[in-house]
C-alpha cells in the first residue's frame, strides 16, 4: 500500500562516516536533515567531496547512514526501490556494448512486468536518432541519455539523478513526463 501523504526523500540528522585505512575519520555527510516533496526537482550542488553522491547512495539503499534516518516514500529505500518507486541514473554503470541502443532498451524493458513504451522512451530520453547504434560506438553523453530512457522504463515515482547534466542539453530532458511542480530555493551566498 502506497502512503501517499510521505515526503518523497526524508533524511533526518543523517551522518555518514568513513575510516580510511590507517588514516582518520571522515564525515563524508555531516547531520544532514533534508526533505523533497513529491513533485519536487532538486539539485545537490558542492564541490567534489561534499558528499552529494554519498547522499544519493544512501537514498538509493547502497549504504546505510552511520547515524539517522533515510526514508523514500516513508519506507527504507531498499522498499522503496523493491516496490518499482525509484530509478537512477548514476554516473557510471555497466552497459552491454555488443548491442545497439534500441536492443538494451528492449532487452532491460522484458526484465520489467509492466513498463513503458519502448518507443516512448527512446524519445523522451532524445536518443531516437542513435536507436540503431551500437553501445559501443555511443560517446559518454550519448550513454548516459542511454541510462535514462532504461530508467525511464518501468515508470517510477521517482528519478534520481547522479551527474545529470552530463548528455543532456536542456532540462526539459531531464524530467519523467509527469507533472512536477519545482520549488523555488534562495540563491546561493
Amino acid at each position: 500500500m502506497k502512503n501517499t501523504d510521505a515526503a518523497a526523500i526524508e533524511l533526518r540528522d543523517v551522518v555518514k562516516s568513513f575510516r580510511p585505512r590507517g588514516g582518520d575519520e571522515v564525515h563524508a555527510v555531516d547531520h544532514l536533515d533534508l526533505t523533497v516533496q513529491r513533485g519536487e526537482v532538486v539539485a545537490l550542488l558542492g564541490p567534489n567531496g561534499a558528499g552529494k553522491t554519498t547522499t544519493l547512495d544512501m537514498v538509493l539503499g547502497f549504504t546505510e547512514p552511520t547515524e539517522g534516518v533515510v526514508t523514500v516514500f516513508g519506507k527504507p529505500p531498499r522498499h522503496a526501490i523493491a516496490a518499482g518507486q525509484v530509478s537512477a541514473v548514476l554516473q557510471t554503470g555497466g552497459l552491454l556494448r555488443d548491442l545497439t541502443v534500441r536492443e538494451t532498451v528492449e532487452m532491460i524493458a522484458s526484465t520489467f512486468p509492466t513498463h513503458r513504451d519502448v518507443d516512448e522512451v527512446i524519445e523522451r530520453a532524445g536518443v531516437t536518432t542513435i536507436a540503431g547504434r551500437m553501445v559501443s560506438k555511443c560517446s559518454g553523453g550519448e550513454q548516459q541519455r542511454l541510462r535514462f530512457a532504461l530508467a525511464l522504463l518501468p515508470d517510477p515515482d521517482l528519478i534520481v539523478l547522479d551527474e545529470p547534466t552530463a548528455g543532456w542539453t536542456s532540462a526539459p530532458a531531464a524530467t519523467s513526463g509527469r507533472p512536477c511542480t519545482p520549488k523555488p530555493t534562495p540563491d546561493a551566498p
